[in-house]
């Protein structure tokens, strides 16, 4: 495929005869693909609902570890907790918020 695609290139092969061909299908054609989309449509919710219980049961027995915060912003300026200067970024550093002067880089 040259570097200059078109969209038309992504579709699996389906020129735009076809696709004006398939505009054009009336009657039992249209009810005939709205019947399966709803099946599908059942289908998929019917996963959706199993997956879910699956989740919930996995979600219990997992210990995850909550996401803790490395940065904090603030457009007002706070204060840092290593010099007490009024800063707007702070970083993480043994459980304090820092400022860029305060934050030792070195650690890992």
């Amino acid at each position: 495929m040259s570097e200059d695609a078109s969209l038309d290139d992504f579709l699996g092969g389906e020129s735009s005869e076809q696709s004006e061909a398939d505009e054009e299908a009336t009657g039992d054609d249209t009810e005939a693909t709205v019947e399966a989309a709803e099946s599908t449509a059942k289908t998929a919710a019917d996963d959706t609902e199993a997956t879910a219980e699956t989740d919930t049961e996995t979600a219990e027995t997992d210990d995850v570890e909550p996401a803790a915060t490395t940065y904090a912003w603030s457009g007002e300026g706070t204060t840092c907790e290593g010099c007490g200067e009024t800063v707007e970024r702070r970083w993480q550093q043994d459980g304090e918020l820092v400022c860029i002067e305060c934050k030792d880089w070195e650690r890992a």
